[in-house]
């Protein structure tokens, strides 16, 4: 049975109008009038197109982002007679600008579209991240990072909401994790990056760690340039900037397809531009259910960040030279890539986030665990360790993410809470930044210990959640609760006008 036959017993045109569409239950009526073939055609197609486009675009925030780790091998320390706990407050600084304006960026994107709110906003930070070459002093490094944090805000939850129009529910985790792969990948690679541009200090009177940001904020400029040209606008417009309207990524049948199909899967999605209010923010910021994944993120990234900036502080401190110690560092991030896209499926296959979590969560404890101990081991030990711990880089967010997506009741709910929950990881960042201290150095013992204690809580707090949804489960089932029809009025192919209902369930 067809989709536009399953409204027929329904609704029939004639005897609604749109303000009196009828809901139909997805769960007993709907059914996909295409084939499973043409629904793996198109999504292989959409993959091929939305996610190296919105990866590349993460790479660069993150390259710019995280390449002072880079640059603190190198004699920025010196040349702008600061210490590391001076660079650590730009490192808050950058996250308290990312975190202030989160929300506000979000909803701006609602107003004016993807295409052109996100384009603008990495051409402003590759063009910020460029000029922090010029910087003379303290007061200029505080200054520009803040102003990258200002410009950078935003960006991940909105690419977070786009991707979430595009796919259904039980795609998001894996997708998600391809996304975050920019982020992971720019953490292996900009210290490989990072060793190949250092080795050009001095070149031309210009110290090795302007090079890195003439030449990294130069890439993403250039990223930013194919992101305004090659992104489809929204689902049912898969027509990008370059084809002045010519052409589509898409035909008529994969757009149809691509649309109904989201719509299905969760009525509540909307192809429109979203109205936020005070109160759908207000809502949202009160949900205990939301602030415990916002929690969840917020522990883990604070012993993240701290791991990720001062990992190749710490290995070259193993007697390795910057540039050997910036490319070691690759390691880890390599490897947390490869295990985050493979919990990330183990996610999607089998519909619970949680054990995926868990396993991230329990190997993070154990890394910190040798890390506190590994003052008494020799330096390829030490090294290995280090490693270890950096192979869990966001994994834990990046999963929570795809589990806090699922369980958005309304677009609206959804918008904000990929908005908090990306703030909850920039509020770790700044606390992370302050883990690592210049007296706790060389051992770092206190700040691996604060690792160790942050990760246990994780664990902790992610068994919480899931009994939290468990017992939710239960009591729906129970009361025979969970009926949600907020979906969007839809227009059939044969104009019938419907309302999209379906039975809500909690994902653990």
């Amino acid at each position: 049975m067809s989709v536009e036959k399953s409204f027929e017993p329904t609704l029939k045109a004639s005897d609604h109008s749109d303000e009196e569409a009828a809901p139909v239950n997805v769960d007993e009526l709907a059914v996909a009038d295409w084939t499973e073939a043409e629904e793996r055609a198109v999504k292989r197609k959409l993959d091929l197109i939305l996610l190296p486009i919105l990866g590349l675009a993460f790479f660069s925030l993150q390259m710019d982002r995280g390449n002072i780790s880079n640059a603190l091998t190198s004699t920025i320390t010196q040349d702008l007679k600061i210490t590391t706990n001076q660079i650590n407050v730009g490192s808050s600084l950058l996250s308290t600008g990312i975190v202030l304006l989160e929300i506000p960026s979000n909803i701006l994107l609602q107003r004016i579209g993807p295409q052109k709110w996100l384009s603008c906003q990495i051409l402003a930070w590759g063009l910020v991240a460029t000029f922090q070459n010029f910087i003379t002093n303290y007061g200029g490094y505080l200054a520009t990072r803040l102003l990258l944090g200002l410009c950078e805000a935003g960006f991940i939850p909105g690419a977070l909401y786009t991707m979430s129009t595009w796919y259904k529910k039980s795609e998001s985790s894996l997708r998600i994790s391809i996304f975050f792969l920019g982020n992971l990948i720019a953490s292996a690679t900009t210290s490989l990056i990072g060793a190949g541009i250092l080795s050009m200090g001095n070149r031309y009177g210009i110290a090795g760690w302007r090079w890195l940001f003439i030449v990294e904020g130069a890439i993403t400029i250039g990223v930013g340039i194919l992101f305004i040209l090659f992104l489809p606008p929204k689902v049912g417009n898969g027509s990008p900037l370059i084809s002045f309207g010519r052409w589509s990524y898409f035909s008529r049948r994969e757009s149809y397809i691509l649309v109904r199909r989201v719509l299905l899967d969760d009525p509540a999605k909307t192809t429109n531009h979203l109205r936020i209010s005070g109160t759908d923010i207000w809502t949202t910021v009160c949900n205990p259910r939301i602030l415990l994944h916002i929690v969840i993120t917020l522990t883990n990234i604070t012993h993240v960040s701290a791991i990720s900036t001062y990992g190749p502080s710490v290995i070259k401190s193993l007697g390795y030279g910057t540039v050997r110690a910036n490319a070691m560092a690759s390691v880890g991030a390599f490897i947390s890539a490869v295990v985050t896209v493979i919990l990330a499926w183990v996610c999607d296959t089998t519909r619970r986030r949680a054990p995926s979590m868990l396993i991230s969560a329990v190997w993070s404890i154990i890394a910190f665990a040798c890390l506190r101990e590994a003052y008494k081991w020799g330096s390829g030990r030490k090294y290995a360790a280090v490693v270890f711990a950096m192979s869990m880089n966001s994994t834990v967010h990046i999963l929570n993410v795809g589990w806090l997506t699922v369980n958005c009741r309304r677009p609206q709910e959804r918008s904000v809470a990929m908005a908090m929950i990306v703030m909850g990881a920039n509020a770790g960042g700044i606390a992370g930044s302050q883990i690592f201290r210049t007296q706790d150095a060389p051992l770092y013992h206190t700040a691996f210990t604060a690792c160790l204690v942050l990760a246990a809580a994780v664990a902790v707090e992610i068994v919480v959640l899931s009994i939290w949804y468990l017992i939710s489960n239960r009591n729906l089932e129970k009361h025979g609760d969970g009926q949600v029809v907020t979906g969007k009025t839809e227009e059939t192919p044969d104009g019938h006008q419907v309302e999209l209902a379906k039975k809500w369930k909690w994902t653990w």
